[in-house]
């Protein structure tokens, strides 16, 4: 009964990578991250994106980070461009628009 369910897996083409879930905790290369910091570990700052899950993105001496006085710290929104190959390039500090001036 295995080797028939396993024959049938492989002519319909669903293989065993059809059934992994990709990993909550790494990020698509060459993409833009948006999301909200929850904390660093070692060189690495993990954010919950906008869809609710969770990446790492590691910060190398070469990652320029835009906006903030100091290190990013939990509950900032920002915005990140990741490099092909993993690392960040750039994250900005996202200021959330508070709408017209009060009279």
């Amino acid at each position: 009964m295995t080797l028939l369910f396993t024959l049938l897996l492989l002519v319909s083409g669903i293989g065993h990578s059809a059934w992994a879930e990709p990993s909550p905790t790494t990020t698509t290369a060459g993409s833009e991250i948006k999301g909200d910091v929850l904390y660093w570990e070692g060189d690495e700052l993990v954010v919950r994106e906008m869809t609710g899950h969770e990446v790492r993105l590691r910060v190398t001496p070469d990652t320029k980070i835009q906006g903030a006085s100091g290190k990013l710290k939990t509950g900032d929104k920002i915005a990140a461009k990741v490099a092909p190959d993993g690392p960040a390039l750039s994250i900005t500090l996202q200021i959330p628009d508070i709408g017209p001036p009060v009279r």
